[in-house]
C-alpha cells in the first residue's frame, strides 16, 4: 500500500500543527528579524505549567532564486535560517535560538533540475513541546524529510528528537502502484544525548 507524504505527516505524532503567516507575526518579533530575509514559515506552540509560548520562524533571503535558471547561475541556492522566539514574562519576545541547516534550501531537492523546491507544500508542524520541521518532493524523485525537536525543561532548550526520511521508487508490478514506498531512514536521539537545536546537523551535512 502506497502511503503519501501526507500519510507519513499525520502518522509522525505532530497532527494538530499551527502556522502563522508572517502578517500573524508579532511586532516584536518582525522588528528583531535580520536584515535581507523575509518570513518563509511560521508557528506557534504553547504548553506546560506555568506556560510557554514560544515561535517558530522559518527565513528565506530576499535574493534567493526564484527560477531554475537562477539556481543553474549560482553555487549554492542561500541558506533559509531557523529562529526560535519565547514570549517572555515581561512580554517581551526573545531569541533563543537559531540554525541555519534544519529548513532545506531551495535547491535541495534538485530544483535546477526539475523545478522542485522541498519546501513547497510543507510545514512546521507543532505539538505541545514538540516541533518538527517538514520538507520533501514529488517531482522526478519523491521523497519526505522530517526533523523533529523537543523542549527539554531542565536546560530550558529545545533539542534533537528524530529524523525521518521516506522515499518512494517506482513500482515494477504493471498492475500495482506507481509508486512504492522503500524503507523508512530514522535516526533518533541516543539515550541522554541532548543535541541542541542550534547545534544540530543532518548527517548528509
Amino acid at each position: 500500500m502506497l502511503m503519501t507524504p501526507q500519510a507519513i505527516s499525520l502518522a509522525i505524532l505532530l497532527v494538530g500543527a499551527s502556522a502563522a503567516s508572517a502578517g500573524e507575526l508579532p511586532d516584536g518579533i518582525l522588528r528583531q528579524l535580520p536584515h535581507g530575509y523575509s518570513v518563509l514559515l511560521s508557528a506557534t506552540s504553547s504548553f506546560g505549567q506555568p506556560q510557554r509560548r514560544f515561535y517558530f520562524v522559518a527565513l528565506a533571503a530576499r535574493d534567493e532564486p526564484k527560477s531554475t535558471h537562477e539556481v543553474l547561475s549560482r553555487a549554492a541556492a542561500p541558506a533559509r535560517p531557523l529562529l526560535i522566539y519565547k514570549l517572555g514574562s515581561d512580554g517581551r519576545y526573545v531569541l533563543k535560538a537559531r540554525n541555519d541547516h534544519v529548513v532545506l534550501s531551495a535547491d535541495a531537492g534538485g530544483l535546477a533540475g526539475n523545478g522542485c523546491d522541498p519546501l513547497e507544500g510543507h510545514r512546521i508542524a507543532t505539538k505541545g513541546p514538540y516541533f518538527t520541521v517538514e520538507g520533501g518532493i514529488s517531482c522526478g524523485a519523491h521523497w519526505t524529510d522530517y526533523v523533529t525537536f523537543r523542549f527539554d525543561p531542565r536546560s530550558e532548550r529545545y533539542v534533537f528528537d528524530n529524523e525521518r526520511f521516506q522515499s518512494w521508487s517506482p513500482g515494477r508490478d504493471p498492475g500495482g502502484d506507481a509508486l512504492v514506498a522503500d524503507p523508512p531512514k530514522i535516526t533518533r536521539a541516543g539515550k541522554g544525548s541532548l543535541k541542541t537545536f542550534e547545534a544540530w546537523r543532518s548527517p548528509g551535512q
